[in-house]
């Protein structure tokens, strides 16, 4: 046969926001060979008429550390047409380690990143010490391609043991350090990442060990990177939500001093006059931006939405007919009122946060009478009918068997378009996923790139197809340095998704129990995403894997 696949019919979008084309994308031993009218044979054919023929997602900000342990396909990413992520964010590998680390590591991963701790413990073989030793272990055959960073906690840990939660690093221990990312470097990591959010809190409600660093430490572990000449750092800086200048200075001063591309989350794009700026005078700074909204849909039947708050956790774990009538219960429904409007108990370390009452909205009823109220927000209903909130929601799901739908929207369609427009000025990414993290929480934003592709190009016009397609591709390519993906182009890496544009977009999300060792896990499906195609082969056909797992660990500083 003349190649092993052709995508036929399709109209190519290919990466570089370009205007679309209509043409054939042929492909031989996992690399893209021709592009144009394919008249050869091929041992395999996709008929894309009708459909978009792009560039394999790249998706910046995921957690798979530890899936490749108990999931080699990696969803939910790959269904939603992903087939390259950069992993180890936040500071928090798995390696390097040394043995009387790990279990520590692991607990303070999983209680960042909301993972049963367990769960894992039960499916890791931990035959790793280094990190290249790590690489190993997880480069078995995957559906789609990791490109590894390495967290500053393990180095942490690796050159102070201890002291790494108790203080800053004396200069000997900065250099220890400095060697260990050597070495992580030269076996194959992208860069390094951290975290100074006060949010990230191990365990016992301790801060992560990055959170007691110094700035200075930062700096060197930038200044190491820079002489690779190659990489990228990730930081998530102590105000996600809204950095100060200070933090940004920091994050400037790293990205200076190392020369490499700093990603950054927030979480808003109020850092955008600082992050343009920066660009103007040479400095690469990327805001990694969330584009799929957090707004969980939930019922009092199904949630866990409440399981944090006093009172009302114990009345959500009840069986359906004892929850039915502890709701009605009037001393019972009491104490909720008083709970309600005190903060939800968090990790501990982790400040409390409020019920955000006048972000939830009523969106589907069951019951005719109650129609006028869909898309009503719960609190101004309260204060029209004279009610406190919690006896609005729950009066309302008591009459209605608890089938009333509720929905949490944190981002308006305002915010939304001003996070579109940072995106198209080339200094933020729609990219900040989390997939691979919150298995065991209430929601799951996996499929970031298809509401990007669903929501902002078809039913909002915020971006062309061509600039969606380029900003999720290409320019992330271009930003880490991985030169063979991110555009169907001859010579390059096949690592394409074929979808169509008038269906694409997430599924609701669902609680399934494929997580490690058989645990429930949240997971979002995807519409739309017809064939994925990592390494010439096809891993997903109109949904379903294939049983191929080409996929595997991209390591910087080698050919792919």
């Amino acid at each position: 046969m003349a190649y092993d696949l052709v995508i036929k019919n399709g109209m190519v979008v290919d990466g570089s926001g370009f205007p679309r084309y209509r043409a054939d994308v042929a492909v031989k031993d996992g690399t893209i060979v021709e592009i144009g009218k394919i008249r050869g044979a091929a041992a395999a054919t996709i008929d894309a008429d009708g459909l978009f023929v792009a560039p394999g997602i790249i998706d910046t900000h995921t957690h798979y550390d530890a899936q490749p342990f108990w999931d080699k396909l990696c969803t939910s990413s790959v269904w939603h047409g992903v087939t390259t992520v950069l992993m180890g964010n936040c500071g928090l590998t798995l390696a390097p380690l040394r043995p009387e680390h790990r279990e520590t590591m692991l607990a303070t991963f999983c209680c960042v990143e909301d993972l049963p701790v367990r769960s894992l413990a039960s499916v890791l073989p931990w035959n790793w010490e280094t990190f290249g030793e790590y690489l190993d272990a997880i480069d078995h055959g995957l559906g789609l391609n990791l490109m590894p960073l390495v967290g500053h906690n393990p180095l942490r840990l690796s050159a102070m043991d201890q002291a790494a939660w108790d203080r800053a690093a004396t200069p000997d221990e900065i250099a220890h350090m400095q060697r260990l990312l050597r070495e992580s470097l030269e076996a194959g990591a992208w860069g390094w990442s951290t975290t100074d959010s006060p949010t990230h809190a191990g365990p016992a409600g301790q801060p992560v060990p990055t959170r007691l660093a110094a700035d200075e430490e930062r700096v060197a572990l930038g200044r190491t990177l820079g002489e690779f000449n190659r990489g990228i750092i990730e930081i998530l800086p102590k105000g996600a939500g809204k950095p100060s200048v200070a933090d940004l200075d920091h994050l400037r001063d790293v990205a200076v001093t190392s020369g490499r591309p700093v990603f950054f989350l927030s979480f808003d794009t109020n850092a955008r006059p600082y992050v343009e700026k920066a660009a103007r005078e040479g400095a690469q700074l990327y805001n990694l931006l969330r584009a799929i909204p957090f707004n969980p849909r939930f019922t009092m039947k199904k949630t866990t939405f409440f399981h944090n708050l006093d009172v009302w956790d114990v009345v959500m774990h009840m069986r359906v007919p004892e929850r039915l009538a502890a709701l009605a219960d009037p001393e019972r429904r009491a104490r909720m009122r008083e709970q309600a409007l005190k903060p939800q108990r968090r990790r501990p370390g982790v400040p409390g946060r409020l019920v955000p009452w006048r972000s939830i909205f009523v969106r589907k009823v069951s019951l005719a009478r109650n129609q006028a109220l869909v898309d009503r927000n719960l609190m101004e209903l309260a204060e029209q009918q004279g009610k406190h909130v919690a006896d609005m929601m729950l009066d309302l799901a008591l009459e209605e068997g608890l089938d009333t739908e509720f929905q949490l929207m944190t981002r308006s369609a305002e915010e939304e378009v001003q996070i579109a427009e940072m995106v198209k000025a080339g200094h933020a990414l729609p990219s900040q996923s989390d997939a691979g993290a919150h298995l065991n929480t209430n929601f799951c934003t996996a499929g970031e790139s298809s509401y990007v592709l669903g929501q902002w190009v078809r039913d909002r016009e915020l971006l062309s197809l061509e600039d969606a397609i380029r900003r999720m591709t290409f320019q992330p390519a271009r930003i880490m340095g991985l030169r063979d993906r991110g555009l169907v182009r001859e010579g390059l890496a096949a690592d394409l998704m074929v979808f169509d544009l008038a269906s694409i977009g997430v599924k609701e999300d669902e609680v399934t129990l494929d997580g490690p060792s058989g645990t429930p896990r949240r997971v979002q499906g995807a519409d739309g995403v017809h064939h994925v195609v990592v390494g010439g082969q096809a891993v997903l056909e109109h949904g379903k894997h294939t049983g191929a797992l080409p996929g595997r660990v991209l390591r910087a500083g080698r050919g792919h």
